[in-house]
This record gives C-alpha cells, structure tokens and sequence, in this order.
C-alpha cells in the first residue's frame, strides 16, 4: 500500500521540490517543500524512467547512469543522460521513488 501525501490547510504540498543536489558522483539529492529528503542513486533512476524501455534494460553503461543536464520544470525533473536518452519525472512519481524508512514504512 503506498503513503498517501496530502497536504494540510495552509502547509505546502509534499509533492512540491526545494532543492535538487548531486550526492557524491553517483545519486541525485532532492529537498522537498515539506523538509523531507530523498536520495536517488542514478541507476535507480535510470531504470524507473517513465518511458517503460528502460526498465527492461539487461545492463547499464556508464553513459546511460550518468547525466548531462538536470532541469527543474513546472510539472517534473527532466534529466538528459550522457546517451542522449531524456527522462521526465513528474514530482509526485519522483516522490513516490523515495526508498527511505520513513517511506517505505522501515523496510
């Protein structure tokens, strides 16, 4: 069963990004309008591309984890990889990929 979000009377959405940061030179960092911070290794990333082929790939390359530009957009995150493939995050579904205890209920 996945957390409900919703935000309270006058509290700022939990869907909404603050801040977005590299983690060392392997995961991206995200600060949420709630204070909440995720964590999302790149190849993580890569495989819960919204455009589905991703998530069937047998083996990333190093090109294909790492990015070559991170855009904040009005409705999501859009990453370019270093292989040219694009990916656009919406902020709730890259909320929802937050594998923290807190999110994930400790497990």
């Amino acid at each position: 069963m996945s957390k409900l979000n919703l935000p309270l009377f006058g509290q700022p959405s939990p869907d909404d990004l603050s801040e977005v940061h590299l983690v060392g030179r392997y995961a991206l960092g995200a600060t949420w309008a709630d204070h909440h911070g995720s964590m999302y290794p790149f190849d993580q990333l890569r495989r819960a591309c919204p455009c589905g082929g991703c998530v069937a790939l047998q083996a990333l390359s190093v090109e294909m984890t790492w990015p070559r530009e991170i855009t904040r957009l009005a409705g999501g995150l859009r990453m370019v990889w270093s292989d040219g493939h694009e990916s656009l995050y919406p902020y709730r579904d890259l909320r929802g990929l937050c594998r923290c205890a807190e999110c994930t209920g400790g497990h």
